[in-house]
């Protein structure tokens, strides 16, 4: 066993040598250094329509007709149509390009009983908007809210969904088509299930595009409640609250996207996830910052098979309190001045995770290849690999602490781990 424990000292000096490492003073600069958002945009949109219909005055048999009508009124310039502070009772509306439709001291649309198609659907269209406006789904099973196909520049601000069972905002495209430059902003949801914002693009395409989703409430989705965005790039999903839901912020399959400022709390699940599936090339150029997780099952991981996750930075979040694991490292990525509960709280199965900066609440050093507790990681570290290298949970010289990529073995991968972070020190 000395011996072999020397010959793997050896080869872990030789992996030392030849494979790339970051010095100490280059991986602090990392830690310091301001990462660059993927995407950014000001956003501008323009609704100043001259033409204002008051939806109060079109005849009709029901709400319904009624404000179908307003909606069939507007002109091609475009037009603000105002829906009355009352309940109305209508669904299957469909609005054209440069409409606003906007409530105001109270509207509420109300789904009718036992009807199904989306509130309001806007389908190849653009330069529209929704501000203002209580939508109830009356738990209709199969029945979205506002519905966006294959449309550009919208703004969907400041509505409350209640009591959707399906997405309360989805945004979706047919193939060959695109959704881009829209927001979608200070709304709440309350009751609302199987995803309340929902972004869904085509597997192998990123045609919904440039993007904003903030300071959105979503709160008791007990059945796959989150945030959603799958098949998507050049976005930004910033300052929301999710609570009481059973994910937070999920995506499947994304590029180019930052997730800052959101606060994500009594989850089931996964408070932030990263997905793939097949017949895409998986997920790329992610950016996850301040962020707060508490009391998750998961605080941060991996979902949804194993396609290729790249360029991945996970910084400044606080996971913390999360019932199996604050952060599930399952998929490669950089994790730079992260807060967690404590060192158990970690678990990494991908070699390609790297932990920088990382402390416990109680603002102890964590640091995944540091076996000796001293904050660097030296050759004492690397023997204590290499004395357990081989064994199993049952084996006599098994070592839990040097099983650092958990898989209950320690072999190559354990030793290449710690020999890629030789000489780096939080002292």
């Amino acid at each position: 066993m000395a011996q072999v424990t020397f010959i793997l000292i050896v080869l872990a000096a030789s992996i030392i040598v030849h494979v790339p490492k970051q010095s100490s003073e280059a991986i602090k600069h990392e830690q310091a250094m301001v990462v660059p958002r993927p995407f950014q945009s000001d956003f501008s949109f323009n609704f100043s329509y001259n033409t204002v219909i008051n939806a109060s005055e079109y005849p009709g048999e029901n709400d319904t007709e009624r404000l179908q009508a307003a909606l069939d009124d507007v002109p091609p310039e475009g037009a603000i149509v105002l829906v009355s502070p009352r309940v109305w009772t209508a669904c299957g509306l469909i609005a054209k390009s440069r409409t606003v439709l906007k409530g105001f001291d109270g509207t509420i649309i109300r789904r009718p009983v036992n009807v199904s198609s989306p509130i309001i659907t806007f389908e190849n269209v653009s330069d529209f908007a929704v501000f203002n406006i209580t939508f109830d789904g009356q738990n209709v099973a199969e029945g979205y809210g506002v519905y966006i196909v294959n449309s550009q520049r919208f703004h969907i601000s400041h509505n409350t969904f209640l009591n959707f069972e399906k997405s309360a905002v989805k945004v979706c495209i047919d193939i060959g088509q695109q959704s881009r430059y829209f927001v979608i902003d200070d709304n709440s949801c309350f009751n609302c299930n199987s995803v309340p914002i929902f972004l869904f693009g085509i597997p192998g395409e990123r045609s919904i595009k440039e993007f904003l989703i903030a300071r959105n409430v979503i709160v008791n989705g007990t059945d796959n409640g989150k945030i959603g965005v799958a098949f998507s790039t050049n976005g930004t999903i910033a300052n929301n609250t999710v609570t009481l839901c059973e994910y937070g912020i999920a995506t499947r399959c994304v590029s180019n996207l930052t997730i800052e400022n959101n606060v994500l709390k009594n989850l089931v699940g996964h408070g932030i996830y990263l997905g793939t599936q097949v017949a895409d090339w998986g997920t790329d150029n992610i950016i996850i910052r301040n962020n707060t997780v508490v009391n998750a099952s998961i605080g941060i991981g991996r979902k949804y098979a194993s396609f290729p996750i790249e360029n991945v930075t996970v910084i400044h979040n606080l996971f913390v309190n999360n019932s199996q694991y604050d952060i599930v490292a399952d998929f490669p990525a950089t994790f730079i001045n992260n807060t967690i509960t404590s060192a158990e709280k970690i678990r990494i199965t991908d070699s390609g995770a790297l932990f920088l900066g990382t402390r416990s609440i109680n603002n102890e050093i964590i640091m995944p290849g540091d076996l000796t507790e001293d904050a660097e990681i030296n050759m004492k570290d690397i023997g204590i690999v290499a004395k357990a290298f081989g064994s199993y949970p049952d084996s006599p010289n098994w070592n839990p602490e040097a099983d650092i990529i958990d898989d209950d073995k320690i072999d190559m991968k354990d030793v290449s781990y710690v020999s890629r972070l030789f000489g780096y020190s939080e002292n």
